[in-house]
C-alpha cells in the first residue's frame, strides 16, 4: 500500500470501527449512502456539453452538488468503497433505462461497460482503479439476458503517465491534454459491433469521454452511450 493510499484509507478504516457507519453525503448515522442522499442519483437525464456533438448521447445520475458531490468524492477520494455497492446499483437502474431507450444500438446482448481510465498517479493514489468495483456492482445488477450476461466489463482503456491534471482547464486544454493520452488494452477490446457504453463518475467539460470514444473509434468500435454519476454542468 502507498502512503497516499495508506493516509486516505487507514484513518477511515479506524473511524468506522470507533464510530458507527455515517452516510456519505449527509454525515448522518445510517447505512453507506441513505435513502434521500441515495434519491439525489435517481434523475437520470441526458447532457450535452457544449463544443461536444451529440453522438454518442451522454446520461448522467446526477448533479454535482450537495450531498451527491460529497458522496462521489468520498468513494473516489476518501476511500469510502462501502459506497461501492449502494452507487454500482445506481449504476445497475440507470444502465439498463439506457439500454431500453435505444434497442437498436444496445439491444444485443452482452453490452460491454467500459471504465473510462483515470491517471497512472491517480490510480495509485486511490489504491486502484477506483470504477472498477462501481461497473462490476453495475454488471451484476443487469442480470442475464437471454441466457447470457446482460453485460460484462470490458477494461480496455488506460490513460499515458504523460497526462496531467486536467482541474481548472476548459473543454479546448482539456481535450489538448488528453489528445493521444488514451490508449487501448487490445486484449480487453470488445469485438467490432458490440455495443459499448463508456462510465465515469463525473462528467465536466466532457472532454475524457470524447477522447475515450475516439480511441476506440479509431479501432473500429463505435461508443452506443456514456453514463456517468453526477454532472457538473446541466
Amino acid at each position: 500500500m502507498s502512503r497516499e493510499t495508506f493516509l486516505r484509507t487507514v484513518p477511515h478504516a479506524l473511524t468506522d470501527l470507533i464510530l458507527p457507519r455515517r452516510c456519505a453525503g449527509c454525515a448522518e448515522p445510517s447505512t453507506a449512502l441513505c435513502a434521500g442522499c441515495e434519491s439525489d442519483f435517481r434523475a437520470l437525464r441526458r447532457v450535452r456539453p457544449e463544443l461536444l456533438p451529440a453522438d454518442p448521447p451522454i446520461y448522467a445520475l446526477g448533479r454535482y452538488r450537495g450531498n451527491a458531490r460529497r458522496a462521489v468524492l468520498a468513494y473516489k477520494e476518501f476511500g469510502r468503497r462501502d459506497l461501492a455497492k449502494p452507487l454500482g446499483s445506481r449504476l445497475a437502474r440507470a444502465a439498463r433505462a439506457v439500454i431500453d431507450e435505444h434497442p437498436e444500438r444496445l439491444g444485443a446482448d452482452p453490452v460491454h461497460l467500459v471504465p473510462v481510465p483515470s491517471r497512472p498517479s491517480a490510480v495509485r493514489a486511490r489504491g486502484g482503479p477506483h470504477l472498477s468495483p462501481l461497473v462490476r456492482f453495475a454488471r451484476r445488477g443487469l442480470g442475464r439476458g437471454f441466457g447470457r450476461e446482460a453485460a460484462v466489463v470490458s477494461d480496455c482503456l488506460r490513460m499515458r503517465r504523460e497526462v496531467r491534471d486536467s482541474v481548472g482547464l476548459d473543454t479546448a486544454r482539456r481535450v489538448r491534454n488528453l489528445s493521444g493520452g488514451v490508449v487501448l488494452r487490445r486484449g480487453r477490446l470488445p469485438e467490432v459491433g458490440e455495443p459499448i457504453v463508456l462510465v465515469d463518475d463525473v462528467l465536466t467539460t466532457g472532454a475524457t469521454v470524447a477522447c475515450c470514444s475516439a480511441a476506440l473509434r479509431a479501432a473500429g468500435r463505435e461508443v452506443a452511450a456514456a453514463l456517468v454519476l453526477v454532472a457538473a454542468r446541466r
